[in-house]
């Protein structure tokens, strides 16, 4: 099993449905990667792990759509030179099911501490909550998995709605 960087430690063991140890270990391995390179800007990492199809699409917590990595890029640029990363705030529930050459990570709780830079304009989802939650759907490209979607959603703490917390 691959060990989560320091800081990155899940709440909870990582669940599996499906695949091989070794599709586990490098699903395991690319999460991590992903999280070591958003948390720094790093745009060459994030090409060693995300398709370069441009038909892929990934959803940030700033409610926008964006259609191909480098799509995706220029708000990696945009956002490197207003903050940087406090400490990062570990993960949650990792649940990971493979099927065939796909493959669905999902984690309810990633933590992140962001220092803003800039006097002005600071994002909403820095104020809010400092985590949020993902979804990733991975596909085998020519033997190696590849994130091709992402979904990022703001998180909430304390009690749900139906456990008597705020609507």
């Amino acid at each position: 099993m691959i060990e989560a960087p320091k800081g990155y430690e899940p709440t909870k063991e990582p669940w599996f449905r499906g695949g091989t140890e070794a599709d586990r270990n490098a699903l395991m391995k690319l999460y991590y990667q992903y999280w070591l390179a958003n948390d720094v800007f790093d745009g060459s990492e994030l090409r060693k792990i995300w398709s370069a199809d441009p038909e892929s699409v990934f959803f940030n917590t700033n409610g926008h759509a964006y259609y191909g990595i480098d799509d995706w890029l220029k708000i990696w640029d945009h956002y490197r030179a207003r903050m940087r990363l406090a400490k990062p705030g570990g993960t949650g529930a990792i649940k990971i099911t493979i099927s065939g050459d796909m493959a669905l990570i999902t984690d309810d709780h990633v933590g992140r501490f962001w220092n803003w830079i800039e006097e002005k304009n600071r994002p909403a989802f820095l104020i809010q909550r400092p985590y949020c939650r993902v979804t990733m759907v991975n596909m085998r490209e020519k033997g190696e998995w590849k994130t091709i979607h992402v979904h990022f959603s703001m998180g909430r703490d304390g009690p749900r709605p139906d456990q008597g917390g705020p609507e």
